[in-house]
């Protein structure tokens, strides 16, 4: 008699194991090499309802007893049950690169739903040299509390002719909306594409620069960057920046923690020219013994201006590197 099925071979072995059963099958697939099974699981992806006796003609075949039931459904589910009661969470991701539980996904968040968790400064400093068409298709997609909260902060004439397009808004081209979401994408680095790292490095790296300029000098150049880049991002380099000076800030904790990993040497030589302040609150978070000695060096003589910067530059390394390690936290005053 003819056969009334076209399965492949590894279509049928997994055919039959998923109709032995958890236990049963799982005991023999064991015996089986990764690579054997790796196709019979892509077999089973394949599967869809087979009739019941197409099974029983199956069963014959492998002359095994089967139950009698109403055929097989959802192969597959059925394979990938078998597999994870049988395989350790290791194996199975080993075999399939799949874990045993699926992993929940989070949806992808669109440049329109990040864009009202930006700063309103930030949206207002941007919009103030943006054309009233562009305010007006961005404004036109934003919810209304947002989209008001930013219309109020407007210069008025280009509040007025902002308004004026959002009353005489047509539909917008799918090609001019993608620009505009471009466009925001770039000056907010909204998603993860337009971030690629490239966000919080340029943060990091401008921290970095500003860490070896004078504080003067950087300060300036921090408040001249507010109204251009905003005063959110300003924070989050501020965030980053750490000087000498401002170790009165840490708690006491954070201050021996930080002296316990400098050398006497480099504490004498930073100590040196600081301000009496300064000085007791660094020599009041290290041992007497140590601090006796440093207190004695102090006295003996000076040191060249570029090697005290050196050191205090090291040091305020050291306190930004331990901090980005969690064993100090960084409480710089505003």
């Amino acid at each position: 008699m003819a056969k009334r099925y076209t399965l492949s071979k590894p279509q049928r072995a997994a055919a039959v194991m998923v109709a032995m059963g958890k236990s049963r099958a799982s005991t023999l697939l064991r015996f089986f090499k990764s690579e054997e099974l790796r196709v019979m699981i892509d077999a089973a992806h394949t599967l869809k309802s087979i009739p019941q006796p197409d099974l029983e003609e199956l069963v014959k075949e492998f002359e095994s007893e089967f139950t009698v039931g109403a055929g097989l459904m959802d192969s597959a589910d059925a394979m990938d049950k078998i597999l994870s009661e049988a395989l350790s969470d290791e194996e199975m991701y080993a075999l399939t690169g799949m874990t045993a539980e699926p992993v929940e996904v989070e949806p992808e968040q669109s440049v329109w739903d990040l864009l009202p968790k930006v700063d309103i400064d930030e949206l207002n400093t941007f919009f103030a040299g943006e054309s009233p068409q562009l305010c007006a298709v961005v404004l036109s997609r934003l919810n209304s509390r947002t989209a008001a909260s930013i219309i109020e902060r407007l210069d008025p004439d280009l509040r007025k002719a902002t308004v004026a397009r959002l009353l005489s808004s047509k539909p917008v081209p799918e090609s001019v909306i993608m620009t505009v979401e471009k466009r925001l994408d770039e000056a907010f680095n909204l998603t993860e594409d337009s971030r690629g790292g490239g966000a919080g490095e340029g943060v990091s790296r401008l921290a970095e620069i500003l860490n070896e300029m004078k504080k003067d000098v950087s300060d300036d150049l921090l408040d001249q960057l507010t109204p251009v880049i905003g005063s959110k991002r300003v924070e989050g380099v501020k965030s980053r920046i750490f000087r000498f000076e401002d170790i009165p800030t840490l708690s006491k904790e954070s201050r021996t923690l930080l002296c316990d990993g400098l050398s006497s040497d480099v504490l004498t030589l930073a100590l040196r020219g600081a301000g009496d302040e300064l000085k007791e609150n660094i020599l009041s978070s290290i041992s007497q013994r140590t601090r006796r000695m440093i207190e004695s060096e102090l006295g003996a003589g000076g040191a060249k201006p570029a090697e005290i910067e050196q050191a205090r530059k090291s040091i305020a390394a050291l306190a930004l590197r331990m901090a980005s390690e969690g064993k100090i936290e960084l409480q710089v005053a505003a």
